[in-house]
């Protein structure tokens, strides 16, 4: 979960892309095309990794209560980038990678921070810094 350009799909590659499945609307284009490759994933039993803003809970509800049904335990990674750094990456993006700023803007406005009765075993807040990252336990009310 994360306002664009906060990190998200660095880190997948970085830390997921070889054992887990990636699931992004990104590379997936429709929520058709996402709900069956999930769908998949959940009746197989891969591992995955869901790569999309989420930034609220109604969001969320499209995966969590499906992989707890199915015997997942859901792991939330919270990207909470800064508004100011988030614009200068994806500045630096190219093509359809690329937001408006004012897409970063809307999305951080919107957000709506996670909580665990949303059914995550286990929560962390990601913090993207000189092209590496920082985890820490995400502690909410």
């Amino acid at each position: 979960m994360g306002i664009p350009a906060s990190g998200k799909s660095t880190f997948y590659r970085k830390y997921f892309s070889d054992s887990h499945v990636h699931i992004n609307l990104d590379t997936l284009h429709t929520r058709n095309k996402e709900n069956i490759l999930f769908t998949e994933c959940l009746d197989r039993g891969s591992s995955l990794v869901v790569d999309n803003t989420n930034p609220k809970v109604s969001d969320r509800e499209r995966y969590i209560p499906r992989a707890l049904e199915a015997g997942y335990e859901v792991y939330g990674f919270l990207f909470r980038g800064n508004i100011t750094d988030c614009k200068l990456r994806n500045a630096g993006r190219e093509g359809k990678s690329r937001v408006p700023d004012k897409a970063i803007t809307a999305i951080s406005s919107a957000f709506e921070y996670p909580r665990y009765d949303e059914g995550f075993g286990e929560i962390y807040f990601i913090l993207q810094n000189d092209g590496g990252f920082e985890a820490t336990e995400y502690i909410c009310d």
